[in-house]
């Protein structure tokens, strides 16, 4: 790791989704191969599907929190959540979002067409990558392992093995239940970006 070398990454989504976990993943792997990383959790109404986001910053880093302007990543489990949240992206930051829009837990609420997202990143000049999780967790055998498809798509698009080798986020992944089908899943993240 070079001098001055960090990444900062905002993961968003709401409660229920696996946003913890996947953090903890990472966390975990870096804190193996000796790697500064800082955590930070802000639930807001988790428990009841709202929103939920974890500032992650690996590296050269020295408060948890990630200033708004300043993620070079903005991963989120849901489209929705990826538009509330795109003020914490940097300039050259990107986007990485499932595809999934849930409805809010407030009645009445008119939902966005995944159209209307893509063109505001489209108007505001930002990158993104829409991955099709639902999709490809099923693939690997379960739905609940969407966490993981994105973790697989953060670890390509982000070069993550600059900071954290594959197999620590590999073994991290083994002290999860259902480690066979999360490792699938993860592989079928990486592997989408691949393809495109």
């Amino acid at each position: 790791m070079g001098i001055n070398s960090k990444i900062n990454i905002v993961i968003a989504g709401v409660g229920g989704q696996g946003i913890i976990t996947l953090s903890k993943i990472i966390g975990d792997a870096a804190v193996k191969e000796n790697v500064k990383v800082l955590v930070a959790e802000t639930h807001g109404l988790s428990q009841r599907g709202g929103s939920v986001e974890v500032h992650l910053r690996i590296g050269d880093v020295y408060a948890p929190l990630v200033p708004k302007g300043e993620a070079d990543i903005l991963l989120s489990m849901e489209l929705i959540e990826a538009a509330r949240n795109i003020d914490y992206l940097n300039q050259n930051g990107i986007v990485i979002t499932s595809d999934v829009i849930l409805r809010p837990p407030i009645p009445g609420v008119k939902l966005p067409k995944k159209e209307e997202i893509v063109s505001e990143f489209k108007r505001n000049n930002i990158k993104y990558y829409i991955i099709p999780t639902k999709d490809l967790s099923e693939k690997a055998g379960n739905y609940l392992s969407e966490n993981m498809v994105l973790l697989g798509a953060l670890y390509k698009l982000a070069n993550l093995e600059k900071f954290i080798s594959i197999d620590s986020i590999k073994e991290s992944i083994k002290t999860m239940r259902n480690p066979e089908i999360n490792l699938k899943a993860f592989e079928l993240g990486s592997s989408f970006i691949t393809s495109i």
